[in-house]
């Protein structure tokens, strides 16, 4: 998420002063790949390139036929690379014994939208949606390459696919992955649906989009400053909640994205927005707070991590005390709390102790175990993809 909101920054900044660029994609792979579909990079007219589509292998070939598109002032194209041993297509040879393909499309280019203009709206309301972008097409198809429908989680659609049938059947693909998404369902995060009427056909990239997950730091302590600023190098959005006027906590902890006053913890709902991409940290070191702060959040929210600062015996304390007034409840809510917070990899700074918080958070929001991968039987993203079928495009 970090590299993606630099990303939009360097678009927002091109586009406002009217520069063209080239966005590149990987939008499908086969075998071992270094990066999934969906990783991006923006090469602007002088070659300079922001972000990274592999593991240092692909940017200077693709760099190059971008500046070629921007020369040409095709709308878009698709590049194949063969990333085994034996180098079949460019010769790379990095032996991750697949086959990556990019999708490079010239920004601005008459009736078509950006990308990352797309993704830019849909994170900025933080809401789930499926980005559909058209990534190879026969011959009779050819103008629709590089189009694309973001269907958003409200039920609201923009993009610039063009009028006929073949919309319609994107759009169908892409609702279903976002009923997929929106229940939960959707592992990989990304597919590849294919479209055809008679001898036309076109393959699309469904991409599910998530905001950013959000971070809320209950403190205002030593220990808060590693945290905010590990989670902002994540590219996570970061509030920091205290009993300081807000202008003191920006000047304490200017990475944060926002800082709030909040004397009442009982009124946490009324003046902060969560959702299920929402994690909590309770690190205030007071304890009828912290327990204030934890009952808000474990009944009154749905937020999947609650981490309590602290001994186990000081989260149980507060645990007994809440079940007093809750009972049953208490019981179904508290595999949402974490603590103590972090995994167990020993810590003892505060540097530790946020590195071991966050690589817990990451854990939990992506249903992963958090052992060591060398210990996983299956592929570290999921069901590796086969090798892709060529349409035998002519562009």
């Amino acid at each position: 998420m970090r590299e993606l909101r630099d990303l939009l920054q360097e678009a927002g900044r091109l586009t406002a002063a009217g520069t063209p660029h080239v966005v590149a994609t990987v939008v499908r792979i086969g075998g071992s790949t270094y990066r999934r579909p969906g990783a991006r990079m923006i090469v602007e007219a002088d070659g300079t390139n922001h972000g990274t589509i592999s593991g240092g292998c692909l940017e200077g070939e693709v760099t190059r036929r971008a500046l070629q598109l921007l020369e040409e002032g095709a709308p878009a194209r698709l590049l194949p690379f063969d990333l085994a041993d034996d180098d079949l297509i460019y010769g790379f040879g990095t032996g991750c014994d697949g086959v990556a393909h990019v999708l490079l499309e010239r920004v601005p280019a008459p009736g078509r939208l950006s990308p990352l203009e797309l993704l830019g709206r849909c994170l900025q309301e933080r809401r789930q949606a499926v980005l559909a972008t058209v990534i190879e097409t026969t011959e009779a198809w050819t103008n629709w390459l590089g189009r694309h429908l973001l269907l958003r989680a409200d039920g609201g659609a923009e993009g610039d696919l063009l009028e006929g049938p073949p919309a319609r059947l994107i759009y169908e693909a892409a609702r279903q992955m976002l009923e997929r998404l929106l229940a939960g369902r959707e592992e990989r995060g990304w597919a590849t649906h294919r479209v055809a009427e008679g001898p036309a056909q076109m393959d699309v990239l469904l991409e599910a989009v998530q905001p950013p997950v959000r971070l809320l730091v209950f403190g205002e302590g030593h220990d808060v400053f590693p945290v905010v600023r590990f989670a902002r190098g994540l590219g996570w959005e970061v509030e920091v909640i205290g009993r300081r006027p807000p202008e003191e906590l920006a000047r304490r902890f200017p990475e944060a994205d926002t800082c709030r006053f909040l004397m009442h913890p009982e009124q946490l709902t009324q003046h902060v927005r969560v959702d299920r991409r929402t994690a909590a940290l309770v690190m205030n070191h007071t304890y009828l707070r912290d327990r204030q702060i934890l009952g808000t959040l474990l009944f009154e929210t749905d937020i999947p991590y609650i981490g309590m600062l602290g001994p186990k015996e000081r989260t149980e304390r507060m645990l007994s005390e809440l079940a007093r007034t809750h009972g049953e409840r208490l019981e179904a809510e508290r595999a949402r709390i974490y603590g103590p917070v972090g995994l167990d990899i020993g810590t003892e700074t505060a540097e530790e102790i946020a590195l071991s918080a966050l690589a817990e958070i990451q854990a939990v929001l992506h249903g992963r175990s958090a052992r060591p991968l060398r210990e996983r039987d299956a592929p570290i993203h999921g069901e590796r993809p086969p090798l892709p079928r060529p349409l035998n495009v002519s562009l």
